[in-house]
């Protein structure tokens, strides 16, 4: 499953000659909810430390929606990129099922795996650091470099997982890859832009 990250070019050409399978999907997936919810756990007690006793004692609640809100955010994610991308293809004419293209684009999440796991070592650090009471919380957050590292990573990986969503799109809709690479490429524009915009790089 590795040659994905390495090849995948070639990966999804030998894919293409096999039964669609959502065991290894549904796999990728999980290990990304699972990421997702651990950060989610991270944050939300790093709240908590640092809300007054009465408001920390309905905190537990929260933590429980922020991890199942990560898991189905996750699966949700899977559905809405897999479709934008489908829409987008069928602009140039492309061919084969939704289900493929589901499949094909699971695989593009791997490196956001590993961008998330770096985000949650990163999203620990500045949290242990805040004053949850401050009204100033939202300028406090969006000034520290350290989230700010983390969006610029997520950045990288998210440009990593394009690269693999384009050869996935050669094969499971039949492009060539230069319309692929537009398929792929306006949705991943736009989150870039609104990332480096969340992060002030603009000025804002």
């Amino acid at each position: 499953m590795l040659e994905v990250l390495t090849d995948p070019n070639g990966f999804f050409k030998r894919k293409n000659n096999e039964e669609i399978e959502f065991k290894t999907p549904l796999l990728i997936i999980l290990l990304m909810a699972a990421v997702g919810a651990i950060t989610a756990v991270i944050v939300m007690q790093n709240v908590i430390g640092g809300l007054p006793e009465e408001a920390a004692a309905f905190a537990g609640i929260g933590t429980v929606l922020a991890v199942v809100g990560a898991v189905i955010g996750t699966f949700v994610m899977w559905a809405v990129y897999s479709a934008i991308f489908y829409v987008i293809s069928m602009l140039f004419n492309g061919e084969g099922s939704f289900k493929r293209v589901m499949e094909f684009v699971s695989y593009g999440f791997i490196p956001s795996i590993i961008s998330s796991i770096i985000s949650a070592i990163f999203t620990s650090r500045a949290y242990s650091n805040i004053d949850f009471t401050d009204p100033m919380i939202a300028d406090t957050l969006l000034s520290d470099p350290t989230l700010r590292i983390a969006g610029i990573v997520g950045i990288i990986f998210m440009l990593w997982s394009a690269n693999i969503w384009i050869f996935a799109l050669v094969h499971s809709r039949n492009l060539s890859v230069k319309n692929a690479a537009i398929t792929v490429g306006v949705p991943i524009l736009l989150y870039v832009l609104y990332t480096l915009y969340t992060l002030r790089i603009f000025g804002a």
